[in-house]
């Protein structure tokens, strides 16, 4: 039932996107290598109601040759995945390669900052278990703990070549050109709220840590260091459809164990998330949280716990479910 009214939605929310978007064209004619023939480049941007980004053509006005490049992605996710083709890493081309570079991407980074290397970690480490009877992602992201405050950097990227790429490739979907072997990855963090990190109390403590949380996030303190423990991206866990919508909704705090209820708009359901602190592993519960149940009966409008269960409703179903917090934790670690 579920699956025909969300068909439904996606139609008539494709609908409003297409009436929501906005296109504009820039086209630049100049002569970008200094051969004395001018170049051509048409730069594309296009944003609709959840995605949008640049497509960027560069036309070699000697040899015709063109270049094509896109950032084209959705607004629940940090990220932005750049792949540039073979031909436009040469050296012949470099004068074009930095057109792209200062038209498309903020500063270069040469390493990844530690809220980047848990999107990073997560997404590869990501699992979609079919059969699992409580979780339908798992993921093991790995970050150090860092003995001082969490910052959020300003927007960057950084150039990924080699096995990296090929690993981190194919979460970004098909490519239009196959023939590349570099890529930029492009960084957007400023929804992780920089302004609430730099002066964030606890929202959680037990003798051993200290939770908080940004609209997006949930960092924890143990001692004098400090470590990401989830972060909203649609490559991990999911999102809402644009990141300017809060996510974090409420958080428990069990022994070493988070339990996080993340929003979801502009669907009703929400994800409940079960993070080991020590390790990082975090689950997704599978089954589709939601006060909407079909009935003339609200469902829960977020979890509780009770005698040591987890207790809420389930889109499309009346009946309240309780699941042992053993049982949950149990099955997080054996990941």
């Amino acid at each position: 039932m579920k699956k025909s009214i969300l068909f439904i939605l996606v139609l008539v929310g494709a609908l409003h996107a297409l009436i929501a978007q906005q296109h504009k064209t820039h086209t630049t004619v100049i002569d970008f290598n200094k051969d004395t023939v001018l170049d051509t480049l048409i730069h594309f941007n296009e944003y609709g109601s959840y995605c949008g980004g640049s497509d960027l053509t560069i036309i070699n006005g000697k040899t015709k040759e063109k270049f094509f490049l896109t950032d084209q992605g959705c607004y629940s996710s940090f990220t932005r995945f750049i792949r540039v083709p073979t031909a436009l890493n040469s050296k012949a081309n470099a004068a074009f390669l930095k057109v792209v570079k200062d038209t498309l991407l903020p500063k270069e980074r040469d390493s990844l900052d530690s809220s980047l290397k848990w999107i990073w970690s997560g997404s590869l480490s990501l699992q979609q278990p079919k059969e699992h009877p409580f979780f339908d992602r798992i993921a093991t992201p790995k970050t150090l703990w860092i003995p001082n405050p969490l910052t959020v950097p300003e927007p960057y990227y950084i150039t990924i070549t080699g096995d990296s790429l090929q690993k981190i490739a194919p979460i970004f979907g098909p490519s239009y050109d196959e023939k590349f072997n570099t890529a930029f990855l492009v960084y957007y963090p400023s929804m992780l709220s920089k302004e609430k990190l730099a002066h964030n109390t606890p929202i959680l403590k037990n003798n051993t840590y200290e939770i908080y949380n940004t609209p997006h996030s949930v960092y924890v303190k143990k001692g004098t260091s400090y470590k990401w423990l989830f972060i909203s991206d649609n490559g991990v866990m999911g999102a809402p459809g644009k990141l300017r919508w809060e996510a974090i909704e409420q958080i428990q705090l069990i022994d070493n164990y988070l339990i996080i209820h993340q929003n979801l708009p502009p669907d009703p359901i929400y994800n409940i998330l079960i993070v080991n602190i020590e390790t990082q592993h975090v689950a997704r519960l599978k089954f589709e949280p939601c006060h909407e149940t079909m009935t003339n009966k609200r469902g829960m409008d977020t979890f509780e716990i009770r005698n040591k269960k987890l207790i809420f409703t389930a889109y499309g179903d009346p009946k309240v479910r309780k699941i042992p917090l053993k049982k949950l934790f149990k099955a997080l670690d054996q990941f």
